[in-house]
């Protein structure tokens, strides 16, 4: 009976052209969780929260993201573009310190950070003119298939604002409530953000922190067993012959090993271990599918927003302000 009551509870909010959140059922429930921690009383919450604005327009954003909607071609021209490649190379001569100490102690290629930063956000350039507890709240609490999940960063940003002392009100970000440079959700800056500069504050929004925390991520997000391995590949084009039908593509992980793949795959020029963990990816060119063998690699940098062609692109842009970097 409880549940039927919350649904209709909710049914009803979402026919409200109601700006105040406070009054939000699932309001009631945040509050009582946050309080619980200690970091916050009840009122305190709802409080906040009544200053929070829905915007029904984040959610349509999320889910007509590019990634979700355009072909591999599309998708790729939007950061394939020699102004954001001469950008990533001149971010890594502004900042190679740290992004030489980034790569000393976490192994993943300056390159690489500099692509995730250039990717996200256009190296600091636009890192999201949203109200960070307007996207969460209206994201956390009246998404149509993703309330869990922003539900639970709407609440770690209650706790980071409170770790460091930032005003809830104050912080923007995404249309999903992510954060400064690299674009960390809420979880993910707590847990995995660096002080890099050593000035006593995980600030995103600098240079060194982002840059610092991006490598830390890459490595440590899955656990460091499975997370960046210094030296290793990220992907490889292939053409490949008729495959199973049953045969899983665009995983999210490895889901075989070299020694599997090998029969359906035609002439890769280097040489994999039998026992090599790899995944098979197809992209949709509008034509027909463009062919790749993954690597672990690829699927550290997968774990950043899992999307096959969000990683792709990073990793083809990070090739090619490599290939910049060295012609200089």
């Amino acid at each position: 009976m409880m549940r039927i009551m919350l649904k209709l509870s909710l049914a009803l909010w979402a026919t409200q052209a109601l700006a105040d959140y406070s009054q939000h059922p699932k309001a009631i429930q945040l509050a009582d969780e946050l309080a619980a921690t200690g970091q916050y009383s009840r009122a305190e919450v709802l409080q906040l929260l009544s200053q929070a604005q829905r915007n029904p327009k984040l959610i349509e954003t999320e889910r007509t993201a590019p990634e979700r909607t355009r072909t591999w071609p599309e998708y790729r021209s939007i950061f394939m573009d020699a102004k954001r490649i001469a950008n990533g190379v001149r971010f890594m001569r502004e900042h190679y310190p740290a992004l030489a100490r980034a790569s000393g102690e976490y192994g993943v290629p300056a390159h690489v950070i500099t692509a995730i930063i250039g990717v996200e956000t256009l190296y600091g350039g636009y890192t999201g003119p949203h109200p960070v507890i307007d996207s969460l709240a209206t994201q956390g609490f009246d998404h149509p298939t993703r309330t869990p999940f922003f539900y639970n960063e709407l609440k770690e940003y209650f706790l980071l604002c409170r770790d460091m002392g930032f005003d809830p009100l104050a912080q923007k970000g995404s249309y999903a409530g992510a954060m400064g440079l690299s674009q960390f959700m809420p979880s993910n800056y707590r847990r995995l953000g660096l002080d890099y500069d050593g000035d006593g504050q995980v600030n995103l929004w600098s240079s060194s922190d982002a840059i610092g925390s991006v490598a830390n991520y890459l490595k440590n997000f899955r656990g460091s067993n499975t997370g960046w391995r210094a030296g290793e590949a990220v992907a490889f084009p292939v053409k490949v012959t008729s495959l199973p039908d049953k045969l899983p593509l665009n995983q999210k992980s490895p889901s075989h090993t070299w020694a599997a793949i090998r029969p359906y795959v035609e002439d890769l020029e280097v040489t994999l271990e039998a026992t090599q963990p790899v995944g098979l990816l197809a992209l949709d060119t509008g034509d027909g599918q463009e062919y790749w063998l993954a690597l672990p690699n690829f699927y550290s940098i997968l774990s950043y927003n899992p999307r096959t062609y969000y990683a792709m692109a990073v990793f083809q842009v990070s090739q090619a302000i490599a290939a910049a970097s060295l012609a200089e």
